[in-house]
């Protein structure tokens, strides 16, 4: 099908698709999740989700087990799919704003609408049931190139929280970074829109105002203790030239985009905002160490910036 005859069929402006060796290399470089309902998910009808869905189980193996959710026939389109790495078994659900057209039907795959309350509470409900150890929950939301919350966005999202024990929340579609904020002490953690890793078409975004001309790589640090995962720390890497082949800010640039979002989430969640900070003056990315202990890598972090204040820092790890 090319893309004038999906325009055509569909009604959309735009219309997109990815070549599978794409996503083969993305699964080679490591990438192992994929939150498959966006509004893009249907943009070649019944057969692109179908094919779509065909992709991500032919390349699931036993050996480099995929995350891949929100598309699927009836009610495994709201199911979490989980994997085990490194003994930790891992969740994860996905939904999309949407009008509802494409919902799953008895005979062929559809998309999990966060826009359609008992599609939403199916998701939710099925993460709160999941046999895992973490739960990630993928939406797709937001209002493009508007980097304030949509009215209802909080109450919404931190949904995953309350009624599903999510520990990440993930959000995308504004194409600009939205507010970061954590609940340390329960191991939560929400990105309100990570903005762009790659989006083809948009080199316009690299001179764009500060704040709307970048994307968001972030990264959460876990730890066990008990039967509880505390979150330890999250990382924060802004990203230039996501149009093309996204990299690294120059110190300089990185603080001043830091900054911005750490007012940006201030402003939006209060007393829940993460504060980034670099981890030394010639840094291009941002740490928020949270709730103590430290696992062995959010420690390798934390420590140094501790300036010999911190008591696990300071004995070994057998007296801790």
């Amino acid at each position: 099908m090319s893309e004038a005859d999906g325009a055509q069929d569909m009604g959309k402006a735009f219309v997109f698709r990815s070549h599978p060796e794409s996503f083969r290399h993305l699964i080679r470089l490591g990438v192992n999740a994929f939150g498959l309902a966006n509004n893009h998910a249907y943009d070649h009808g019944w057969q692109g989700l179908a094919d779509t869905l065909d992709f991500f189980r032919s390349e699931d193996r036993p050996d480099r087990p995929l995350l891949f959710a929100g598309i699927g026939e009836r009610e495994a389109a709201f199911a979490p799919r989980i994997i085990t790495l490194h003994g930790v078994r891992i969740a994860l659900s996905a939904a999309s704003f949407g009008s509802g057209a494409f919902a799953p039907q008895s005979d062929r795959s559809g998309m999990a609408y966060l826009s359609i309350e008992n599609h939403f509470q199916a998701v939710l409900d099925g993460l709160q049931r999941a046999d895992a150890d973490l739960r990630i929950l993928s939406l797709h939301y937001g209002t493009e190139n508007m980097t304030g919350l949509n009215a209802g966005q909080i109450e919404l999202f931190r949904r995953g929280f309350e009624e599903a024990k999510v520990n990440l929340v993930l959000g995308h579609h504004p194409h600009v970074v939205r507010a970061v904020e954590a609940v340390p002490g329960k191991g939560q953690a929400i990105f309100y829109s990570l903005g762009n890793l790659l989006f083809i078409g948009g080199a316009e975004k690299d001179s764009a105002p500060l704040g709307q001309d970048y994307g968001l790589f972030g990264r959460a640090y876990f730890y066990r203790v008990g039967q509880d995962w505390k979150l330890s720390a999250l990382e924060a890497v802004p990203l230039k030239g996501v149009h093309h082949v996204p990299h690294r800010l120059s110190p300089d640039r990185a603080l001043r985009t830091l900054n911005h979002l750490n007012r940006l989430s201030e402003v939006s969640v209060g007393a829940r905002a993460v504060t980034f900070t670099p981890t030394s003056p010639d840094a291009v990315h941002g740490l928020a160490c949270l709730a103590q202990p430290w696992g062995p890598r959010a420690k390798a972090l934390c420590c140094p910036r501790s300036h010999g204040r911190n008591l696990q820092c300071d004995l070994p790890n057998s007296l801790m």
